[in-house]
């Protein structure tokens, strides 16, 4: 979802960038500025050698790594493979990079840090807070975020190593509600066996405990550009230093405050959404991974390395776009 993003941004300045776009499942994607489908090059970052020979190939100045199991439930239930991607991989990529020479942009997550439960460090987080991820997931991308110091920055402020931290994501050309989590609880107002009938359905638990920030992968396409100009601007005055960085929304709710949003913008009334799903304010979801109730992410640090501060669009423009075409688009 965000690689699709920041692929389709670079693509309107493609007389500056040469871009390569790589995927494994979905490999057509639509841009407005192309009049027919992009195609991506598909690779199984888990096939090193596969791997190495298409990145020696075309040896490129910036890989941005974005792949990953991202869904904390998911993951648990495949364990194994999913370590192997998202620390595995991130090892193999880092060391690929190191030997192109090659800057490295490495994805990760506000799931690294625990909201305070445990460590008492509580939000807003920056890039130098005490990480203490409580899932199988934010583990991972902490031993991916690792990786990428040990190999590619092993001196403070200097190497090839490019850490962004995100919350949690949603995007403007998702074809499933199960793409994000900040769009999946509009599944309560899909026809349930192409019946819209309130008789057929059971009442849904919505998370109204954990705050989240949901962001456009638009707007982090947006920064990340930034960066990428930055890193290959050749002025040392304007160099832009290995590190750790934290992109995210500043616009806080709840995943239930979130679907009465999303209702709204699209005329479903609260008495219908009150019918369909409800909100559950008790504590994390018993039945799924753990999770922390705050991890909103400090970006200041961010804005000071690029030059600039940022305005992210609102949660209202943001899924207006995000939720276009519902529902026909998304059955």
């Amino acid at each position: 979802m965000l690689g699709r993003a920041l692929h389709r941004l670079l693509l309107l300045e493609s007389n500056y960038y040469n871009i390569i776009g790589l995927g494994f499942s979905r490999l057509e994607t639509k841009h407005d500025c192309h009049k027919s489908k992009v195609c991506l090059h598909r690779i199984n970052l888990l096939d090193y050698d596969e791997t190495s020979s298409f990145l020696r190939q075309h040896n490129p100045d910036i890989i941005v790594h974005c792949a990953a199991e991202r869904y904390p439930d998911a993951f648990e239930k495949n364990l194994d493979a999913s370590f192997q991607l998202n620390v595995d991989a991130t090892r193999n990529l880092a060391s690929e990079c190191l030997r192109l020479a090659s800057e490295n942009s490495y994805i990760s997550t506000s799931y690294v840090f625990d909201g305070g439960v445990s460590s008492h460090v509580y939000p807003p987080y920056k890039p130098g807070s005490k990480t203490n991820p409580i899932n199988s997931y934010g583990k991972s991308k902490w031993e991916g975020e690792c990786a990428v110091r040990d190999i590619l920055n092993k001196v403070e402020g200097l190497g090839q190593g490019f850490i962004v931290r995100v919350p949690l994501l949603y995007g403007a050309d998702c074809v499933d509600l199960n793409e994000s989590p900040a769009l999946e609880m509009m599944k309560v107002h899909l026809p349930q066996n192409q019946c819209d009938s309130n008789e057929t359905r059971t009442i849904k638990k919505i998370d109204d405990w954990a705050l989240r920030f949901p962001t456009s992968v638009e707007d982090v396409a947006k920064v990340l550009k930034q960066m990428i100009d930055r890193l290959l601007e050749e002025s040392d005055d304007n160099a832009f230093r290995a590190g750790t960085y934290h992109v995210a929304s500043p616009h806080g709710c709840t995943k239930y405050n979130l679907l009465h949003l999303q209702s709204n913008l699209l005329g479903i009334s609260s008495d219908v959404v009150e019918k369909r799903a409800v909100g559950d304010s008790s504590g994390p979801p018993a039945t799924s991974a753990p999770r922390p109730q705050c991890t909103q992410l400090d970006c200041s640090d961010t804005w000071r390395a690029i030059g600039q501060d940022f305005k992210f669009v609102t949660l209202e423009e943001g899924m207006e776009k995000a939720l276009c075409g519902f529902p026909e688009r998304f059955m």
